[in-house]
């Protein structure tokens, strides 16, 4: 199979299907459930970000605007296999020349926290990136105290390279490469 550049990579229309879940395009009805989510204090806390003072509407219409002109992210809303809207999975800080990006995800209905469905979306989109793109290594940030994070990007094939400091947050760098992915995949 020919893989596609970064570019025809993020202006596809795709659903993918995992085991537990399905990513799909993002529609305007996850406003509300990312306006809970960015609300919420804990989640906010595992981002190392703030919980959003913005009225429904004033966050609604951001929403709105970043679904019909996304800027350089590449995001997918990720549901259960029965439809349920829990989490999104994102692309983004892409260095074009490098053929590398960042991944970013949140499980934020808590009560799939822990049942493999994170493990389940990182892996679906890993298949279908390092299948189908150009894309040679992704790589993540992860505050350095959240193990349950990390332990679920390991078992996805991703290992720790390095860490950062950002204000008052230390991360955890974590990475993976196409070899490794397509390793994990077979």
């Amino acid at each position: 199979m020919r893989r596609s550049t970064i570019f025809q990579f993020l202006n596809r229309e795709l659903i993918l299907t995992g085991s537990k879940v399905r990513l799909r395009p993002r529609r305007f009805e996850d406003a509300t459930d990312q306006y809970r989510w960015r609300r919420d204090e804990e989640l906010c806390s595992l981002d190392a970000s703030i919980p959003t003072s913005l009225a429904f509407k004033e966050f609604s219409d951001r929403y709105c605007v970043e679904l019909e002109c996304p800027d350089l992210t590449f995001t997918l809303a990720i549901d259960t296999l029965d439809e349920q809207h829990i989490g999104e999975c994102s692309l983004f800080n892409f260095d074009f020349p490098g053929n590398t990006a960042e991944l970013g995800v949140l499980i934020g209905e808590k009560d799939f926290w822990g049942r493999g469905y994170g493990t389940d979306a990182v892996n679906t989109l890993l298949h279908d990136i390092f299948t189908t793109s150009d894309l040679e290594r992704l790589f993540l940030r992860t505050l350095d105290w959240n193990i349950r994070a990390q332990r679920c990007f390991e078992k996805c094939g991703f290992s720790a390279s390095s860490s950062v400091i950002s204000g008052e947050y230390r991360f955890t760098v974590m990475e993976i490469v196409r070899s490794k992915a397509l390793e994990n995949i077979q």
